[in-house]
């Protein structure tokens, strides 16, 4: 029988069980990784140097425990006679049934065992006397709650400057995943110019105007419209809104919209040069579950 998390046993002995903790803290965090701590330091001799902290480790998809991690030093195999090899730092939780005991343990090996989690990840060539000769390698995750923001979903930068005249371009298509409901952000930063690379005599070139419009699951969502001319300004589109969970596409459409009188029509996104001009860039990023 489950119980809340916290209660304690009834008349009959019934109470919060390992198992119920375990699956609530599944329900409370993304994905398994570090929670805090747990710097991996290279030595001189063959060991590694790990400080205090805690982690996440998933012991099944819907069974996480959290696990405190001390600090200690533990030494790794003497490198390899020719080529290389991976040393992968990890935190693991012993199992009675499977390990004899329960004890949390800092571990190095090839890969990450059963119920365990990476911590650091370092490549170890022949001839190497110490791990600090080491190449750290590896993406370190940490665990993150369920409820926090994503980051970025997708992006895209568009680096095409070749002139355009008349003509609809799209750009930017993509997809990425939500969990859940969301509350998502979609930017769009333009940097569009006249084809004209610069005015000799400092003076404003007349352009036109461009239209951006920004789509979502094949939806039409917004329509953005901006002015262009021999100057390379930066204008910035921004808006969010809620998805519900699942996989979602998004794309963006650009074309001329209007010529001003005297002026080719003809317009490119400028990207990089010696400035270092941005191009156009597409973001997509998570704000967090959505509340409604």
């Amino acid at each position: 029988m489950a119980t809340s998390f916290g209660i304690g046993p009834d008349g009959q002995g019934n109470g919060t069980t390992p198992e119920d903790i375990q699956i609530i803290t599944a329900a409370e965090y993304a994905n398994p990784g570090i929670l805090a701590g747990c710097e991996v330091d290279s030595t001189t001799g063959m060991s590694y140097h790990i400080k205090a902290g805690a982690v996440v480790i998933a012991l099944a998809s819907d069974r996480y425990v959290k696990a405190p991690v001390s600090p200690q030093t533990i030494p790794t195999e003497p490198a390899p006679a020719i080529g290389s090899r991976t040393d992968v730092v990890y935190v693991k939780q012993n199992l009675g049934g499977s390990d004899g005991n329960n004890a949390v343990i800092v571990g190095v090996s090839s890969s990450v065992p059963a119920n365990a989690v990476e911590i650091a990840r370092y490549t170890v060539n022949a001839g190497t006397t110490g791990t600090n000769q080491a190449e750290r390698t590896g993406d370190t995750k940490y665990a993150r709650p369920r409820g926090a923001s994503l980051g970025t979903l997708y992006g895209f930068v568009d680096t095409d400057t070749s002139v355009k005249a008349e003509g609809v371009f799209k750009r930017g298509a993509g997809s990425f995943y939500l969990p859940t409901d969301r509350n998502i952000e979609i930017s769009l930063q333009s940097c569009v110019s006249t084809e004209l690379a610069a005015d000799i005599n400092g003076d404003q070139r007349p352009g036109g105007s461009v239209m951006y419009k920004i789509y979502v699951d094949g939806v039409l969502k917004r329509s953005f419209e901006r002015g262009f001319s021999n100057i390379w300004d930066v204008r910035h589109f921004e808006f969010g809104m809620d998805l519900n969970a699942g996989r979602h596409t998004v794309h963006y459409t650009v074309e001329r919209r209007w010529v001003q009188a005297g002026s080719t029509g003809r317009w490119r996104v400028q990207h990089g040069h010696a400035d270092k001009f941005p191009g156009d860039i597409f973001h997509v990023g998570d704000r967090g579950v959505a509340l409604v």
